[in-house]
């Protein structure tokens, strides 16, 4: 039996199609499990990278930008700590579920928080008599 030049390429073509496909075939499976590690939380120790952070935000440096007055570090440092806190929430599910709640409890506090560094501004300047430079 004579084989045909078409026969040919098309046995060609057909051999390196399915190479190709056992050689993306891992790779597709790979993909597949990092988006299963991301909802599941399971993305490397990020989850508690980031609630480490946020710790340090809120309790080492937020505290030194109201002592020292400055209203831009203390912006910054909120704005900071909402973005580690959304993306905790994004990558954890544990934490994505309690979002709401947190979020409430959150506000708040940066809301206490605010209304202190207030306070503690205008105290300030009554006890100086206003030659605080604020």
């Amino acid at each position: 039996m004579k084989l045909h030049l078409a026969d040919t390429q098309a046995r060609i073509w057909l051999a390196g199609t399915l190479i190709g496909v056992l050689l993306a075939a891992p790779i597709a499976l790979a993909e597949g499990e990092r988006r299963l590690a991301s909802e599941s939380g399971r993305y490397r120790g990020e989850c508690r990278r980031l609630t480490k952070q946020i710790t340090h935000f809120e309790e080492t440096v937020l505290p030194m930008a109201i002592a020292r007055g400055n209203r831009g570090w203390e912006q910054a440092t909120n704005d900071q700590i909402e973005r580690l806190w959304n993306r905790r929430a994004d990558l954890c599910p544990e934490y994505g579920a309690e979002r709401t709640l947190l979020q409430k409890a959150a506000d708040q506090t940066r809301r206490f928080n605010k209304f202190m560094a207030t306070a503690g501004r205008a105290a300030l300047a009554f006890f100086t008599g206003g030659a605080t430079g604020l």
